[in-house]
């Protein structure tokens, strides 16, 4: 699913630092052409969209133009914060079972 990104905005990123779209192209590891057709259109990949704002240093939703780009960029952002989650929740629960077995072998062994 393409973003829609400000076209205005993003040229003006680029312009306030003499940076040419072939220069914006390699700073951002995507292809020139990539970059003409954001430019032209207004519409990038998340990737893309991901390496341009990384280049520039600013903030993805800075440069989206639809609120429910945001929304489902904040969205994913909250999933992989979940996940991460869950796999210290599912690591904990290992520890703890294999402590509770080390502690009963331990005792039955006395």
């Amino acid at each position: 699913m393409d973003m829609e990104l400000n076209k205005q905005k993003l040229k003006q990123e680029r312009e306030s630092r003499a940076w040419t779209q072939s220069h914006l192209a390699e700073v951002a590891d995507i292809s020139l052409r990539t970059i003409q057709r954001i430019e032209k259109s207004g519409f990038a990949s998340p990737e893309s969209t991901q390496a341009i704002c990384s280049a520039f240093q600013i903030k993805v939703d800075s440069i989206l133009t639809r609120q429910d780009d945001i929304f489902n960029l904040r969205s994913s952002e909250s999933r992989g914060i979940a996940n991460i989650f869950n796999r210290k929740v599912l690591i904990s629960s290992f520890i703890a079972f294999v402590i509770a077995f080390l502690v009963s072998f331990f005792l039955s062994a006395v």
